[in-house]
């Protein structure tokens, strides 16, 4: 288990497979980003607290390929992640 940050006192918590993998193809937005593929639903671009957020974080693009549990703040476009645990 690693601790990016202090977790916040009731954390969105999401289940799934880590991919690095090209968001906003096409568009002045593109980038290369670390997302989550959950179990059920859409992937979410996933941030390090304290990272730039315009690359793929280094410490979570590590997990690329393994299931995972992320909590932290999930935003209207991304989730910040305070913990991730390999499942």
């Amino acid at each position: 288990m690693t601790d990016v940050s202090p977790e916040p006192d009731s954390p969105d918590v999401l289940e799934g497979l880590v991919d690095v993998r090209v968001t906003n193809a096409g568009s002045k937005s593109e980038m290369r980003s670390v997302v989550l593929v959950p179990d059920e639903g859409e992937p979410v671009v996933l941030h390090e607290q304290g990272q730039e957020s315009l690359s793929a974080s280094a410490g979570l693009a590590a997990y690329a390929g393994r299931r995972v549990r992320v909590s932290g703040r999930r935003g209207w476009s991304s989730f910040l992640v305070h913990r991730v645990s390999a499942l």
